[in-house]
């Protein structure tokens, strides 16, 4: 087990950890994918054993209830998201499902979720599914559960594991388990959003760099909110955008948490807190502020106005 950790300079290259924040929803039935097209920003129609989705659910306003990874298994489709998220986004999925033949499978048991990196889970991965997936978003499927490749430089996996998965991953002793933060700290350094209780049916996908990472298909057509997200493209419309930020400090937040920044001698609200962790000696945080914002300003939290941030690059265009 990784002890202390100061810096996300010090993340090591290998380790591993449970994601229990994690919730995978089953959704299967013969219409499933056409179900699903309706409902969510990405084109499901591109969903494969081979090739798993980035997306976001939205209301008819375009707000949004939950971002997440779908992946295919054993004709069904799983939805990863966080746990908060996901609860806010089920009944909304599930409301108009019962015109349609598919079905949803709520069983937090029968899956867990981990994350990692390095040579030694990649040995790992080989074993459990025959191969390593290579470029961001390739997946890999078999009784044993998913697993997912995410970046392609910096690859990182995640597993989502049926029992019998578990217990093959439980027999690989060698492997460096971790706090789940690392992976808190990577998402949020790779410019990845993720919805809580506090943010969830908050922000149009634009506002969380959806667009940047692939999460969202401006031509598949119609889909709940999809009027809103179109027009927040075409008729530049959004005025924010998500940007990560960095404290030398360590810092208690959390999601919804009010940022403020600096006008003359006064704070003015500058942006909402998505998510955040604290390694050591550093606190990371992922905003939705104004898309204009530059790089090395500061900001602060409004509750802990000792608390001073500064905004970092992300390694994305928001273009």
């Amino acid at each position: 087990m990784i002890n202390t950790i100061d810096t996300a300079d010090t993340i090591p290259a290998n380790f591993i950890c449970r994601l229990d924040d994690l919730h995978v929803l089953n959704i299967s039935g013969e219409e499933r994918i056409k179900y699903l097209q309706g409902q969510v920003t990405a084109d499901m129609t591109k969903l494969s054993a081979h090739e798993a989705l980035f997306g976001s659910h939205c209301d008819f306003k375009g707000k949004t209830w939950n971002i997440f990874y779908a992946l295919e298994h054993n004709e069904s489709v799983l939805f990863v998201s966080h746990k908060e998220s996901a609860a806010a986004s089920l009944p909304e999925l599930k409301k108009y499902g019962v015109f349609a033949k598919v079905d949803f499978v709520d069983e937090p048991t029968q899956w867990s979720c981990f994350g990692g990196q390095g040579q030694q889970l990649e040995a790992v991965i080989s074993k459990l599914f025959g191969d390593i997936p290579a470029e961001h978003l390739q997946s890999l499927s078999n009784a044993n559960g998913v697993v997912l490749a995410l970046g392609s430089e910096n690859k990182r996996f995640m597993l989502v594991l049926t029992p019998e998965g578990q217990a093959q991953l439980a027999l690989h002793e060698t492997l460096t388990y971790a706090d789940k933060t690392l992976w808190e700290v990577l998402d949020i350094k790779t410019g990845i959003a993720e919805l809580r209780a506090a943010t969830s049916n908050e922000f149009v996908p634009q506002m969380m760099n959806l667009q940047a990472l692939d999460g969202i298909s401006f031509n598949k057509g119609c889909y709940m909110g999809q009027e809103v997200v179109a027009r927040t493209k075409f008729l530049g419309k959004n005025k924010r955008a998500a940007f990560i930020l960095k404290a030398d400090e360590s810092v208690n937040l959390l999601p919804g948490d009010n940022l403020e920044i600096p006008v003359g001698e006064n704070w003015r609200k500058g942006g909402t807190v998505l998510r955040s962790a604290t390694l050591g000696k550093e606190t990371w945080l992922l905003a939705v502020v104004a898309n204009d914002t530059e790089v090395n300003s500061v900001m602060r939290l409004k509750d802990q106005p000792n608390a001073v941030f500064t905004v970092q690059s992300l390694p994305y265009s928001l273009e």
